[in-house]
């Protein structure tokens, strides 16, 4: 029930405020054709962008019967009223249309692309279609030119609707009123003085008809948008806008330079406040959004600033140059000095010098290409003088061009991560009995030789040693003593091999070594003292005595050999070792 009453207020509303806003315009020119100004056409737009879609319809319907009223009393009787109607009310609904397609916002121009949205809505397509409509009635109605009303009504209309709706929307909206009673005393104070000043201004020009001074109000105009915003700007063309058209109504002012005819006056008039419109209407969209830009920035400061002074990570800012702008408290215990006293300085001189090159080039990355993140390891000598690892993640700061002025990064000490990828590393490569290398570090070795190999340098050779009888060893003493023996084993050949051979525990009691550009003299050389040197040990396991031969197979790496067939090689050779008695060498055919 509250929502139709108010429905039907907004009706009432508008179908009396559009009656008499059109007899005022009628009634002086309804004898001449189509009137010049047109004030009920901006005003019923700017109460549609006002109100909620569902009031529409009432707003409409009101206009509608006030319109038809006001051209059966005072224009062009009731069989004309009702296609003037559809041209007046027409236009507005194809405005109002245009604005939803063209998604123009009430009294936003914070871009060009928006203005000509705008114009092109309200200052061109429906005052058109309303033209051609109005034209053709008032033309047969009183035997006039069809383009001469056309015109006529098209430029009252479009230049009506461009330089008042913006303003009336605003006050319908209630905007105005809002930020009236939000605005502090000393504002509203100098709000009162710019405005005075220009009423006086906007008096004193279009009061007199000597000089042609309307480039002066626009001074006060700016400087109401400047300081005032969006609401300024609209109150200020508002009091010159009543000025203007006061003046103008009686002959005075400017206006009177372009004409005697009162029409063509008013049509300039209108055109030079649709002007002032959309150039001081963008101005001030573009400061509100300035505002907000900056008080945005300036929270988004406050968040860094916070965050920044009360992380362990480290926060660096550099210029293009690679010179420091900024640096986090989290520095200070780290490297022992202050961030002002680093401010200035070259970020790469707090960089291990094996690592300034990665950092470097990280770097200059994350110049040329803004939109990714660079991410880099590198190393720093700490304030105990032990170098730590530090990951930085690296990313180009931009300016409103796009164009970068210097990267920030944010900096984290991962000497912990990177010395448990280490201990994983070796883990991996290394097997846990012996400590040394295990079967995918010895095959990776392999592989690595063979394409020395390939590249043209001497690949080498390999051997594949075999406990003799161990598992009796395991049957007469227990798994314990077989442990022994093996980690006995590993701890012979480290110390008998060159610290270049790569020895490894294939599996079991089986083991590989790797001789790298060793030839096959060589490397049964090396295999030969191992093997008399673990014959020639006894070893004790407990209060059990252990004698361990060993028997082994070498075969080179050749350039048309593969990894497998290599080990293959030397497997056949250690095969044929064994069944020749053990403890002894065999080389590969």
């Amino acid at each position: 029930m509250a929502i139709g009453t108010s429905r039907l207020r907004i009706g009432l509303f508008s179908g009396l405020l559009y009656f008499v806003l059109s007899a005022i315009a009628i009634n002086p020119v309804h004898s001449s054709g189509v009137a010049t100004f047109w004030p009920a056409t901006p005003v019923l737009l700017a109460l549609l962008l006002a109100r909620s879609r569902r009031k529409w319809k009432a707003i409409l319907i009101g206009a509608t019967i006030g319109s038809l009223l006001a051209s059966s009393l005072f224009g062009f009787g009731v069989v004309n009223a009702i296609p003037m109607a559809a041209a007046k009310i027409g236009e507005v609904v194809v405005a109002i249309g245009l604005f939803n397609r063209l998604n123009v916002r009430r009294g936003s121009f914070g871009s060009l692309d928006r203005i000509w949205r705008y114009v092109v809505a309200v200052g061109i397509v429906a005052p058109a279609l309303g033209a051609t409509i109005a034209a053709g009635v008032t033309a047969m109605r009183y035997d006039l030119s069809f383009a001469g009303q056309w015109r006529t009504w098209f430029v009252g209309h479009g230049l009506s609707m461009v330089a008042l709706t913006p303003l009336l929307s605003l006050l319908f909206s209630g905007a105005t009123l809002r930020w009236w009673r939000g605005a502090a005393r000393r504002t509203r104070g100098e709000a009162m003085v710019l405005l005075t000043t220009t009423a006086i201004i906007a008096a004193g020009v279009f009061g007199q008809n000597t000089l042609p001074l309307l480039f002066l109000p626009i001074l006060p105009v700016m400087l109401t948008t400047f300081r005032l915003g969006l609401i300024g700007a609209a109150a200020a063309i508002i009091v010159l806008a009543m000025i203007g058209g006061y003046a103008t109504l009686h002959g005075m002012g400017p206006a009177n330079y372009v004409s005697d005819n009162l029409n063509l006056r008013l049509e300039f008039l209108q055109l030079y406040i649709a002007c002032t419109v959309l150039t001081a209407f963008p101005v001030a969209a573009d400061l509100s959004r300035r505002q907000s830009l900056y008080r945005r920035l300036r929270e988004s400061e406050a968040r860094y600033r916070v965050l920044a002074d009360h992380s362990t990570d480290i926060v660096l800012s550099v210029d293009r140059s690679g010179r420091v702008c900024y640096l986090s408290p989290s520095i200070e215990p780290l490297l022992g000095k202050t961030p002002e006293a680093l401010l200035g300085s070259r970020a790469l001189e707090l960089v291990h010098s094996l690592d300034r090159d990665i950092v470097l080039v990280a770097h200059r990355d994350a110049i040329l290409a803004p939109q990714g993140t660079q991410i880099v390891e590198c190393r720093m000598r700490v304030t105990s003088g032990a170098l730590h690892w530090f990951e930085a993640h690296t990313r180009a700061v931009t300016d409103d061009h796009g164009v970068v002025s210097g990267t920030v990064s944010m900096v984290r000490d991962v000497t912990h991560r990177k010395a448990l990828e280490a201990e994983l590393s070796r883990a991996a490569s290394t097997d846990p009995l012996t400590g040394l290398a295990n079967r995918r570090a010895f095959d990776a070795a392999l592989a690595h030789r063979i394409d020395a190999a390939v590249a043209g340098d001497r690949g080498g050779c390999v051997a594949i040693f075999d406990l003799d009888h161990f598992k009796s060893v395991n049957d007469r003493f227990g798994h314990d003593a077989g442990d022994h023996v093996l980690q006995s084993f590993a701890r012979i050949a480290r110390g008998v091999l060159r610290e270049t051979d790569v020895v490894a525990r294939l599996g079991g009691e089986e083991f590989g070594v790797l001789f790298p550009g060793a030839d096959i003299a060589q490397a049964q050389f090396l295999s030969e003292r191992l093997r008399a040197t673990v014959a020639a040990t006894q070893l004790r396991h407990g209060q059990a005595s252990v004698r361990l031969t060993v028997s082994a197979g070498i075969a080179s790496i050749d350039v048309s050999s593969s990894a497998a067939a290599v080990l293959r090689a030397a497997d056949r050779a250690l095969y044929a070792a064994k069944a020749e008695g053990r403890d002894r060498l065999q080389l590969a055919a």
